[in-house]
């Protein structure tokens, strides 16, 4: 007490303030105080907090009565911690400002309740559950730990144990203090053993145990069927088990519920429902729920990630660049997103721009996820390469071979570098690598179709391509056009024009503006003498692809064989303006030039005879 009149003294020294003079009972010397007792009392009621505290628990007039008595100088209560010695009134205070999400006062609040009763596990129950929501998990687990020597079967505090070793991600032996926290005395003070469930599902999942962690979840929802995380939670776990359909109807009972998110929100819905139609192959309707959880919780770097990815996958890499970039922007070095632009941007073309990401996710954070470094090296590689740089790419996907010798995707694109640079054998064996790694990759069916063809080893390249096709996935149209087209050139080579026309038009039929389909349609078509047909096929070839001197050439051949022939000299002239030393162009269009003169002169109308006059 004489401490705290020192510092009132001291105070009143240093601030110089004017003191009032209030008249007391019994003719005793006046009370000086800082500020008339109305004064205060307007105060008290402008602080929520306190407001809450003085008028619920009758502390008003107890202070309005120290005031008065001069006792407590209301100065100091706006300058000075209150320094009462009330275990009820702290333990009240911090509970209030917790509810208020005030949560450093709250803690301060807590520790003057726990200096009073250390020996009180409630306070330190209280105190974890703040540190919780600070995300402050291993002073939350001292706090847990604390209450549990004075209560060691306190079931909420060995939850709270529970969660905080969760969030540390120490899974098992939070697995096994929610185990425990459901054997212990059922004091849940405010909650229920639904706390214990929920996080027991959660540390089951990460332990990858995802058939008990549905159970937990489900014992979660027998106490609050409302609980749209429990709902979540099952969601993610049912995904894993491949119950997909499962999946994405739980994460809409957790959106139609649209309760007890806690810090979340329905958009954690929206990205698992997502992710779990993903997996089904609803590949739109997953970008769909994307979308959704996008516009409900725009700053999370990995639904920007995943919404990418799911855009890519169908072959939209423009759309998931901006995905990409959007999540990169809101976590600069996460290295999966890096690496993922750098995919995107060398499907773009723009292999400077998708180095510099590479480069950039190799030196970043080092969030891979369920992938590896070798992503970056790998993308990194095919940049280097898109630009020339073949050798330094190959070193940049030997690299990522290096770190994932089973990485069937770096196996193909270290044939396809090898192919460029002319080593067809080493090209063929790295194929065959990255096909018997995963025999459904078929993409690098498709590339080893097109190293077998420049090989004119056609057998084997038709079934590489007729691997390439049976293998492309419902959201890989463009692989599989593509694919249909260079398999109909095979087959051009092996002389089975009706299936190579067949091959041609479904290649048409899948991507109509598929400039390579509308091609080798003519070139079919040319040799079945179907002049007519070919020529509108080069033609539909050359709108979509212009100044292509192969397309040029096609289509001047198809003019000559119809008899049109100025119009195929204009077709081979404007092939050898691309392609001086075409021959196949030099020599069609002289043989169209001198056919238009014969004509020429055929057209010519000749002139009468007109006899000599005799001579007398």
């Amino acid at each position: 007490m004489q401490k705290f009149f020192a510092k009132t003294q001291k105070r009143r020294t240093l601030t110089r303030e004017r003191l009032y003079y209030l008249p007391t009972p019994n003719n005793k010397p006046a009370l000086k105080l800082y500020v008339p007792v109305v004064e205060f009392t307007n105060q008290i009621k402008s602080n929520s907090s306190f407001s809450k505290i003085f008028f619920r628990k009758g502390y008003l007039l107890s202070f309005i009565f120290l005031l008065i008595t001069g006792l407590i100088p209301t100065a100091l209560l706006a300058q000075e911690k209150l320094e009462l010695k009330d275990f009820d009134y702290w333990e009240s205070f911090c509970k209030l400002l917790g509810e208020e999400k005030k949560y450093e006062e709250a803690i301060a609040a807590c520790n003057q309740a726990i200096a009073l009763k250390p020996e009180n596990a409630d306070i330190w129950v209280l105190r974890t559950d703040i540190l919780i929501k600070q995300a402050k998990y291993s002073e939350a687990l001292v706090s847990a730990e604390r209450a549990l020597r004075l209560q060691p079967k306190y079931a909420l505090a060995i939850a709270q144990r529970c969660q905080a070793l969760l969030n540390l991600n120490k899974y098992a032996e939070a697995n096994a203090a929610c185990d425990l926290a459901l054997r212990a005395d059922g004091n849940w003070g405010d909650t229920t053993a639904e706390l214990a469930w929920y996080n027991k599902g959660i540390a089951e999942s990460k332990l990858g145990k995802f058939l008990e962690a549905t159970d937990s979840f489900n014992q979660a929802l027998n106490l609050n069927s409302q609980n749209s995380l429990a709902l979540v939670g099952k969601c993610q776990a049912l995904t894993n088990l491949a119950r997909l359909y499962e999946a994405i109807e739980t994460c809409d009972q957790a959106i139609k519920a649209n309760q007890n998110w806690g810090d979340s929100s329905p958009a954690i819905a929206w990205y698992h429902k997502g992710l779990a139609q993903q997996k089904n192959g609803q590949i739109e309707e997953a970008i769909a729920s994307f979308d959704q959880a996008i516009a409900m919780n725009p700053k999370d770097a990995d639904i920007w990630l995943t919404h990418g990815e799911a855009l890519a996958s169908v072959d939209k890499p423009a759309q998931a660049s901006v995905s990409f970039e959007f999540a990169v922007k809101l976590s600069p070095n996460y290295s999966l997103a890096l690496a993922h632009q750098s995919a995107t941007l060398n499907k773009l073309g723009k292999y400077k721009e998708a180095q510099a990401a590479s480069d950039q996710a190799i030196q970043g954070d080092n969030r891979w996820g369920n992938t590896t470094p070798a992503l970056a090296w790998e993308q990194r590689g095919i940049a280097l390469a898109g630009m020339g740089n073949y050798e330094e790419g190959l070193a940049s996907i030997d690299r990522a071979i290096a770190l994932n010798p089973n990485y069937a995707e770096a196996w193909n694109n270290r044939a396809v570098t090898q192919w460029y640079l002319g080593r067809y054998s080493q090209a063929i064996a790295n194929s065959d690598r990255a096909t018997t790694i995963n025999p459904k990759y078929a993409q690098a069916w498709f590339n080893k179709g097109r190293i077998l063809k420049s090989l004119e080893r056609y057998p084997e390249a038709l079934a590489a391509y007729n691997k390439a096709i049976e293998n492309s996935k419902s959201t890989e149209n463009t692989l599989l056009a593509n694919s249909l087209a260079n398999r109909s050139v095979i087959l051009w080579h092996l002389s089975r024009h009706q299936e190579a026309l067949a091959s041609a038009d479904r290649a048409i039929g899948i991507n109509p503006e598929l400039s390579l389909g509308w091609y080798n349609r003519g070139v079919v078509l040319l040799n079945l003498r179907r002049y007519q047909e070919a020529f509108t096929a080069y033609n539909r070839a050359d709108t979509l692809t212009p100044k292509d001197a192969n397309i040029l050439l096609g289509k001047g051949i198809a003019l000559l064989k119809l008899g049109k022939l100025e119009d195929a000299i204009a077709a081979f002239t404007a092939t050898l303006a691309l392609d001086p030393k075409n021959t196949i162009a030099q020599t069609n269009q002289t043989i169209a030039q001198e056919k238009l003169k014969q004509q020429q002169e055929q057209q010519q109308p000749k002139l009468p005879v007109i006899p000599e006059k005799p001579q007398n």
